[in-house]
């Protein structure tokens, strides 16, 4: 299999603009109390989070390159969820520098995986080390709209977009709450390999749901309300993951 080199320029790309953007925000202390998109996680969760998952692929990873397979929660999902709701109340320059060198981190183990050709090497959860850098790609763009702080999946890669919208449609089968039929539209898809696909589920009286490819991969992994009016509706959907 070739090199994930793509996802890899990508998600520097992603990592070094959410860190500028960060660095742009003008957020106090007091900002990171309030509610992001991710049901739940104040904006202190979800740059915990952010930094946390950073470090257990990065452990992962570095497990793989001495032929260990090491979970990337060694204190397992409890400790991970314990460890997010410790750091998230912390004051925000203290979460951005986390954000930062957790992430300064795992882009080395990356650099050695490539170095040393170990793609194809064994990792957490049956995966190899050649998942992880879309992975990340996936965790650092949605978990940015969650954010609530203007960044929009709009901006959001078009090789994520490419990879992950036909995953998420899969899932409709299994999440929708009501008969829908699904449409990618021409006009503002990143992707021109998506436009015109249909997704169905259910039956009866279809919800027609309709618009360009970010907007719908928006509402498939649940972040429907920052699809804005891009979207002809947004029914009801299970849990994403």
């Amino acid at each position: 299999m070739s090199e994930p080199t793509g996802a890899l320029q990508a998600l520097r790309a992603s990592t070094a603009d959410l860190l500028q953007g960060l660095e742009e925000s003008g957020w106090a202390d007091d900002d990171l109390a309030a509610a992001s998109l991710c049901a739940g996680w104040t904006r202190g969760h979800v740059l915990t989070h952010l930094a946390r998952n950073a470090d257990g692929i990065a452990g992962t990873l570095a497990g793989a390159l001495r032929g260990e397979v090491v979970a990337r929660y060694p204190d397992g999902w409890d400790g991970r969820n314990a460890a997010i709701d410790e750091g998230a109340a912390r004051p925000f320059g203290v979460i951005a520098t986390d954000v930062r060198q957790s992430a300064e981190r795992l882009d080395r183990v990356l650099g050695a995986v490539r170095d040393a050709g170990a793609w194809d090497a064994p990792t957490d959860d049956g995966s190899s080390a050649r998942d992880w850098a879309p992975r990340r790609l996936r965790e650092v763009e949605i978990h940015r709209v969650d954010l609530d702080g203007g960044y929009s999946p709009r901006r959001w890669p078009p090789l994520l977009v490419a990879d992950l919208l036909p995953r998420a449609a899969e899932t409709l089968a299994d999440r929708a709450a009501v008969a829908v039929r699904v449409t990618v539209i021409a006009d503002g898809s990143l992707v021109a390999e998506h436009v015109g696909r249909t997704w169905t589920a259910g039956a009866g009286d279809a919800v027609e749901v309709s618009g360009p490819d970010w907007a719908v991969l928006a509402w498939l992994v649940g972040r429907g309300r920052a699809a804005g009016d891009a979207i002809t509706a947004t029914p009801e959907l299970g849990p994403w993951r």
